[in-house]
């Protein structure tokens, strides 16, 4: 069974959760494309690190979910080559493309949970110096749970109903939204775990 992050349930209401995570590390990677290119392009990084193309040539288990976040107000980065997407939280209103004028902005941080048997000081050094480690220290979250195949339009619909529902609770985010996936692409939508998550 694929490893996830271990996390405390403290409420759950409908398909919105309250949850606490213990420390863990995610590998991650910034990615300048458009929503849907993003996650393939920082998937594809990530995935060849943990198979190997790292400097002790050592494999490390995959994990769930993929996480992308949108990164507001970023410089532009050189194009190469998610798994977490992170949405900015002045676009949680928007239910729609990104703009033409906004491409500016276009930059994606796509993550992978590293096994919890990992540090920072065993973690293999990445052959790609794009990819940096980022730890999570007692973390606490908001998480909407939805199935489907995820699609710009769909995460902002979704991040929309998040922040009603906190607004009714009282509650702030703290973070850039987050999209996170748990599936394999061949596993059908119906079937599929997805959540947009945001720090509280």
């Amino acid at each position: 069974m694929t490893e996830s992050p271990a996390y405390l349930l403290e409420s759950k209401e409908d398909n919105f959760e309250i949850r606490r995570y213990p420390d863990y590390l995610l590998a991650q990677v910034d990615v300048e494309a458009d929503f849907d290119g993003a996650i393939g392009i920082g998937f594809s990084i990530l995935a060849n690190y943990i198979f190997g193309a790292n400097k002790k040539r050592s494999s490390i288990p995959m994990t769930t979910p993929v996480s992308m976040e949108k990164i507001p107000g970023s410089e532009k980065i050189p194009m190469a080559a998610p798994v977490t997407q992170e949405v900015p939280s002045e676009r949680i209103n928007m239910a729609v493309p990104v703009t033409e004028e906004k491409q500016e902005d276009n930059i994606h941080r796509i993550s992978f949970t590293m096994p919890q048997n990992y540090t920072l000081e065993t973690l293999p050094e990445p052959n790609n110096h794009r990819i940096i480690f980022k730890e999570i220290k007692n973390q606490r979250v908001a998480v909407l749970r939805f199935s489907g195949r995820v699609k710009e339009k769909m995460v902002y619909g979704k991040i929309d109903k998040l922040r009603e529902w906190l607004n009714e609770k009282g509650i702030s985010p703290q973070s850039n939204f987050i999209v996170a996936q748990y599936n394999h692409p061949a596993v059908p939508g119906f079937l599929r775990r997805n959540e947009i998550i945001v720090e509280i």
